[in-house]
């Protein structure tokens, strides 16, 4: 699966479980974190030092320094994750014989869907009809089955279209419009504004923009950031809603192999759902004249094929010293915080079955995240990129220097950033390891803190807190405080024995999480003693301590909340600082663009944006194990790998399909690998060829794929989709859907 998200969105937000996204740094993270997500031991960081290290931390190994100056580039290093409104027609057209008319480019944007918060769908019919990816649609799948259904086991199947159940909160968005409002953007900065100022007048009028587009025009407006601030345009979007949903595979059709066969290839694996878009009246279908029809052949090996979709991050426009950032602070540590989750979550599932089953969409999604991870900091450490990523940077610099107004106005930018680099290398670690909710952690010690931080910014005028504790997101807060939910012992004693290794990994001696343990004592033992000394876990004490005030603190005497209180304080040493970088980092990241534009201009694709791009490809073979992997696997292949398994987990084959062994034709393909440049926000992606036409839907990238994250260079990565043959055979042989192939087909 392509993990559906910004890489410092996941971890500053919630991640959305869904298939394989970036600037360095973002924001200081929330302090409430509920985060799904990504096997062997990631690589020991590089550590402890991390908050006094110097700045040789953040320095390339020699061995990629000297690599560099025999590595030859070609030009694609930044992908190929085209923007509708800057498609290179001339690269098309010199490297396919290719060059598609306007008319070509909008209906592909206009038949092209962004899928709720995390994915890429497609319009398939002119009556709503929409695809996407099993993984996407599955919350819909869970939420649309009534008492005694299980739709995720058994697949679920409208016949007609009354028989199609509504997607709670489901929505889907066409990209009708762009506007450059770069020159307005840009135009807030004024002399003498600090690096801060800069940075919120800029946020401060893009949200005035989106929301005054909104209510002109009753469209959703989002201000997109491209080339890290070189660029911004004003995306307007036709919301679709209400959606419901149409036909879903099991989950063991849309996802055989499991994390086992997760981020691999050759695969077998029909990802996909359809849902419907309706009129607001929720009974009309809604009408939709851009729709990709479908070609039932596919795409052979050797032919052009084109992405559409909404990649969630990629961060390739970045300097050598984030790319070292990135290598030697980030990717280690939130590796660490995934590693030990599902350490934990597994020994669950090991012992208590039916919790382990109710957890396993979870499960699913942090092992999604923690091989998604695992494969980038792999990357990120190898020399091969490593060197690639110097030579590119010695080449752009180069060019900067040929120019010397540009040398004079945009020199400095790399040890600017550089310098930023080193500072949050510095707070990185404190800053995040002393946050109580940082992603998903022990429900004791999260809850300790959500609680804590409401009776301190409650104490205070609403104007003046944070936006989680004003209006309707406080009732939110609240709510959760309040709740008599009875928390997993087990596992929240897991999830803080986990927060105390790390700390004893990544800080310094005297903070607070390596304070609190006793002489000799494991952190398996200090997490079971803070817990059971607790009165955390009791709603009743939690609504004294808000009856209390801030004073009920200091008066409670909880060794949880005294953890807190030290770990908020341990914190708040750093987050000036790094708050401070942070700014600096966007400001700089601004400066970066414009020298890129002023090289470059569009001729290179600006990082993935969560928004709609095109990228072109061949299907195509690669090396894999001393041998090649094929362009396309087929039917035949996924009974094999069942049989072959002894239909075991995660290679068990539903019935429906052992069913359907004499009538399907397992020589039609399943899945197939192209070269097209896809990242998270890109699964359920259309695949069409140079007519237009749907050939399959994107799921996944091999392994080799991970590291393009930071630099487009994996000569074998690949993008992995489902075939639009293999689709048709299915839905004909094993599902009986025949008025929806009628309908895909246009033969109704």
């Amino acid at each position: 699966m392509v993990f559906s998200r910004t890489r410092h969105w996941i971890v500053a937000a919630a991640a959305v479980f869904l298939a394989g996204c970036a600037s360095s740094g973002a924001s200081a993270p929330e302090s409430q974190v509920a985060l799904p997500a990504t096997q062997a031991k990631a690589p020991p960081p590089v550590v402890a030092e991390t908050t006094t290290k110097s700045k040789n931390l953040l320095a390339p190994p020699m061995s990629a320094v000297a690599l560099a100056e025999a590595v030859t580039l070609d030009g694609t290093e930044m992908g190929t994750m085209w923007t509708f409104e800057n498609p290179p027609l001339d690269y098309w057209a010199q490297t396919y014989g290719f060059r598609p008319t306007t008319d070509w480019l909008e209906h592909v944007r206009l038949s092209s869907v962004r899928w709720g918060g995390g994915c890429s769908a497609s319009f398939v019919s002119p009556d709503g009809l929409v695809m996407t990816n099993h993984h996407c649609a599955r919350g819909c799948v869970d939420a649309v089955a009534n008492e005694g259904e299980d739709f995720l086991v058994n697949g679920f199947k409208a016949k007609t279209k009354s028989e199609e159940r509504l997607c709670p909160n489901l929505f889907l968005d066409q990209l009708i419009e762009i506007e450059d409002i770069t020159h307005e953007i840009h135009g807030v900065a004024q002399a003498g504004m600090s690096n801060e100022e800069i940075s919120e007048a800029q946020a401060a009028l893009s949200a005035e923009i989106s929301e005054t587009c909104g209510a002109e025009t009753g469209l959703e407006c989002q201000v997109v950031n491209l080339f890290h601030g070189g660029q911004y345009m004003l995306y307007k979007y036709r919301r679709f809603q209400p959606v419901k949903l149409v036909f879903a595979p099991e989950l063991q059709t849309g996802f055989f192999g499991g994390d086992a066969d997760n981020f691999v290839y050759p695969r077998y694996n029909l990802d996909i759902s359809f849902v419907r878009a309706y009129e607001e009246d929720g009974t009309t279908p809604a009408s939709t004249p851009h729709y990709f029809a479908w070609d039932a052949d596919g795409a052979g090996e050797g032919e052009l094929v084109f992405v559409t979709g909404n990649p969630g991050s990629t961060a390739r426009q970045i300097t050598l010293s984030q790319y070292m950032y990135e290598r030697e602070i980030f990717h280690p540590m939130i590796l660490a915080f995934f590693d030990q989750r599902l350490e934990i979550l597994h020994e669950i599932q090991r012992t208590d079955p039916e919790r382990g089953r109710e957890m396993q969409n979870m499960i699913f999604g942090f092992e999604n995240t923690q091989k998604l991870y695992r494969g980038e900091l792999e990357g990120l450490r190898s020399d091969y990129l490593t060197s690639r990523k110097i030579r590119w940077e010695n080449d752009f610099k180069a060019e900067v220097a040929k120019n010397p107004s540009l040398q004079a106005e945009y020199g400095d930018v790399w040890d600017q950033l550089s310098d930023i680099q080193n500072k949050k290398a510095k707070a990185a670690a404190v800053v995040y390891i002393n946050n109580p909710g940082f992603l998903g952690a022990s429900q004791h010690l999260a809850t300790a803190g959500l609680l804590e931080q409401y009776l301190t910014e409650m104490a205070k005028p609403e104007a003046e807190r944070p936006p989680q504790f004003q209006g309707n997101r406080l009732a939110g807060v609240e709510g959760r405080l309040k709740s008599d939910e009875v928390w997993a012992m087990d596992q929240s004693t897991g999830m803080l024995a986990g927060r105390i290794m790390l700390a004893e990994t990544w800080l310094p001696a005297d903070a607070p999480l390596n304070r609190v343990r006793n002489p000799g004592e494991t952190p398996e033992a200090t997490a079971s003693r803070l817990i059971r000394g607790s009165q955390i876990g009791d709603p009743a004490f939690r609504q004294a301590m808000i009856d209390g005030g801030p004073q009920a603190i200091a008066d409670a005497n909880d060794p949880l909340l005294d953890l807190v209180v030290e770990m908020r304080a341990a914190q708040a040493t750093a987050l000036p600082a790094w708050g401070a970088a942070n700014a600096a980092e966007d400001v700089q990241n601004e400066r970066f663009a414009k020298a890129l534009f002023a090289v470059y201009g569009t001729d290179l694709p600006p990082d993935a944006t969560f928004t709609l791009r095109i990228t072109d490809g061949v299907v195509e073979r690669y090396r894999y194990n001393e041998t090649y992997a094929p362009a396309q696997t087929s039917i035949y292949g996924f009974y094999a790998r069942a049989t072959e398994f002894e239909n075991e987990m995660p290679w068990t084959m539903p019935q429906s399909w052992w069913d359907a062994k004499d009538e399907i034709d397992m020589s039609v393909p399943i899945n197939f690998v192209s070269t097209n440049d896809i990242t998270g926000g890109n699964s359920g992606s259309p695949v069409i060829d140079r007519d237009a036409k749907l050939v399959g839907i994107a799921f996944d990238g091999n392994p080799e794929s991970l590291p393009n994250e930071f630099f487009f260079a994996a000569e074998d990565g690949r993008t992995v989709s489902v075939h639009s043959a293999g689709i048709i055979e299915a839905l004909k042989a094993v599902y009986h859907m025949d008025a929806l192939v009628k309908e895909i087909l246009g033969t109704n």
